[in-house]
């Protein structure tokens, strides 16, 4: 069996059995040539549909992408050409829930409010939103889930109306994007939810599109001079790979596209779409050995923890520095505001699109918090988010 894999896929060459042949390519040179292989492995970067991929060869039999979401895959079009298609569904849903609670602990400390007296709107409630409802129930946190084709499929799973994320402070958004149907997720806001005045943070570590962001723009320029003007966390974009330059600069937190970027994440996805692959061309995979061998090494020692994240002055921790949020948001910032671009003259500047993806692929990867030792100095009130599942 010969599969074709992008890079920048993690593990993937220490899992994949001794008698598979991989071939890796080079994303950011395009599509590349698929003759010869049973499967190829992609990511997100990856668009698949008629116009990207005109032609698929015969031999070519399935088609996987180490990532959550697929709407960067046309199904459809697979399915004309009788080629399976897997994705590695949960496997960064961890990794964005904490991505999104140390943005709105930062976002507290910095305009110097109570996480517990603040409401938060979960909105889509798939294995990210659970997630994220999974912690902040574990530290005590109010929260209104919100999904009502969740509600449709199962009986147990009640939806919170649309008028209760109205009086929200604080929305995640955690849905694909959808521009069509029944429940589509296109600009969600405002052609569905309008910001109000009891909104005061808006987080997006889901699909670009889903904010309408000159909406946002327009709602703060508006609203300038008073206390009406909503901060935000962006990690997706609705222009990517070039991000809005002054949706960026105008950011609480601006990331590219990194939110589910975890050395635990990439394992999963990695493991998730390698094993329905094998499984699919009947191929035996044992994954134990590596498994148990790499855990430990990944664990970040205390020492690491306190040198990374802790405060000289006051020895108290900084979990975004902890989490790497900070560092994610400075190469963001450096990356828009590079010398001589000007974003009215060139919208689509590709230098500044190299560098978006650039970041992408090569940004240090993170251990997710249950795979850090518990720092001294933090609030007992946030051990419960260290805990292991």
């Amino acid at each position: 069996m010969r599969i074709l894999a992008d890079q920048h896929i993690h593990y993937l060459d220490k899992l994949i059995p001794n008698h598979v042949e991989l071939v890796h390519y080079d994303s950011s040179e395009g599509i590349p040539r698929l003759e010869g292989f049973d499967a190829w492995v992609l990511r997100t970067v990856t668009k698949v549909n008629p116009k990207t991929v005109p032609s698929l060869p015969k031999e070519l039999k399935f088609i996987g992408t180490a990532s959550a979401g697929t709407d960067h895959i046309d199904m459809e079009y697979l399915s004309q050409n009788h080629i399976q298609f897997d994705h590695s569904p949960g496997c960064n849903a961890n990794a964005v829930a904490e991505y999104v609670l140390t943005s709105i602990l930062a976002w507290c400390v910095s305009t110097r409010r109570e996480l517990n007296n603040h409401k938060i709107g979960i909105i889509g409630m798939g294995h990210t939103g659970g997630a994220l409802a999974k912690k902040l129930q574990a530290i005590g946190v109010s929260y209104a889930g919100y999904d009502p084709p969740k509600a449709l499929r199962e009986e147990s799973f009640r939806s919170c109306h649309l008028d209760t994320l109205k009086d929200c402070d604080i929305l995640s958004f955690h849905l694909p994007y959808i521009d069509q149907g029944r429940y589509p997720t296109h600009h969600f806001i405002p052609d569905i939810l309008s910001l109000s005045p009891k909104h005061k943070l808006i987080i997006n570590a889901a699909r670009g599109g889903i904010i309408k962001e000159d909406y946002l723009l327009r709602h703060n320029e508006l609203n300038s001079l008073s206390n009406k003007k909503v901060s935000f966390v962006l990690d997706v974009w609705e222009t990517e790979p070039v991000p809005n330059k002054a949706l960026v600069n105008q950011a609480f937190i601006a990331t590219p596209h990194i939110a589910g970027y975890s050395k635990q994440a990439k394992i999963q996805a990695s493991k998730g779409v390698l094993r329905r692959l094998l499984s699919y061309f009947d191929t035996e995979w044992a994954d134990s050995k590596w498994q148990y061998e790499q855990v430990e090494s990944m664990k970040t020692k205390l020492g690491e923890v306190r040198e990374r994240g802790c405060n000289g002055k006051t020895n108290t921790l900084n979990l975004s520095a902890l989490h790497g949020l900070h560092n994610y948001d400075y190469e963001m910032r450096k990356l828009i505001n590079l010398p001589g671009y000007d974003a009215d003259i060139d919208p689509f500047n590709t230098s500044i699109a190299r560098g978006f993806q650039s970041l992408r692929n090569t940004i240090e990867l993170r251990n997710e918090f249950t795979h850090t030792t518990f720092p001294k100095g933090l609030s007992d009130d946030l051990r419960p988010v260290f805990a292991p599942d």
